[in-house]
């Protein structure tokens, strides 16, 4: 029997934050605590690449407003690298909205909100919010127009009562608190359900992620294994054993990386072909390299 959608989950988030740029902006105004003006536009899934050839971002919602960019994201599993994914993802969104002939004054003020399931930092901290301050003089203002935001859903119970509390607990639990956000959020959750046939597609294709997931890890896993494995076994010929492990695990370790890079821009075909193409795989590489 199909189930419904979370509001956790990634279709279901994307939906309500471009069809419903009301629950946007009270979104962002309760992970921010700052007053977010009305929401001109909201893309999800908006994807973008700084240049021809480099490594593209898919953004899970968009945010325009008339003085300020909101880059939303939520993350239901743990990544390596969020603080450089945070900085690729800045660069990149200062480099869409940078015209050329522009002066660097024009860039807008800009945001990136990640709500985690998880604690990525691993200090047990509902919320983590990161800045640009001097070493030397904190009297000294760099201007620098940008704020980034880890809320970690996990500790929900650590924040006192209020709005933020009940966005975590709500994206933690599904849990419907007493403000009216988690409720309106909660009546858009459900409506969204009714639509059978996008709840379907988007049952499959979080399955289809979670399979090319777990077969990266299973490739990770097997190529470390397989490297002690054969250290193990051909031990008294170890320049040549530890050179064919070393190989194959990271070959395997390579695989299950261009998978999950794969699956984060929302190439899925991609990432079904590369785990049994080998040419095509190598081709995948080398655009992702470059």
């Amino acid at each position: 029997m199909s189930r419904n959608l979370l509001f956790s989950e990634y279709p279901m988030f994307d939906r309500i934050m471009e069809e419903r740029p009301d629950l946007c902006r009270r979104v962002l105004e309760t992970a921010l605590g700052v007053p977010v003006d009305e929401v001109r536009n909201v893309v999800a899934e908006r994807t973008l690449q700084p240049r021809v050839g480099s490594h593209g971002v898919r953004l899970d919602a968009w945010v325009r407003t008339s003085d300020a960019l909101y880059d939303v994201e939520m993350q239901t599993y743990s990544r390596e690298g969020l603080g450089r994914r945070m900085r690729y993802y800045q660069s990149a969104m200062d480099t869409a909205m940078l015209r050329p002939g522009a002066t660097y004054d024009s860039l807008p003020e800009s945001f990136i909100v990640f709500i985690c399931l998880h604690d990525e930092f691993k200090e047990g901290l509902p919320v983590y919010t990161f800045d640009m301050i001097c070493d030397e003089s904190g009297s000294v203002v760099l201007g620098h127009g940008f704020r980034w935001v880890v809320l970690n859903a996990s500790a929900w119970e650590m924040l006192p009562d209020g709005p933020l509390r009940g966005l975590l607990r709500y994206v933690a639990t599904e849990e419907v608190g007493g403000d009216g956000l988690t409720a309106d959020l909660a009546a858009a959750v459900e409506a969204a359900n009714e639509d059978a046939p996008w709840r379907e597609e988007s049952l499959v294709m979080l399955t289809l992620e979670e399979d090319m997931r777990a077969q990266g890890r299973l490739l990770q896993k097997k190529g470390r294994e397989e490297g002690l494995a054969e250290g193990r076994a051909e031990g008294r010929a170890e320049g040549r054993a530890e050179g064919r492990a070393a190989g194959r695990a990271e070959g395997a370790d390579q695989l299950g990386k261009l998978i999950a890079q794969l699956m984060d821009a929302g190439r899925f075909e991609d990432a079904r072909r590369a785990a049994t193409d080998a040419e095509y795989r190598e081709e995948l590489l080398e655009e992702l390299d470059s």
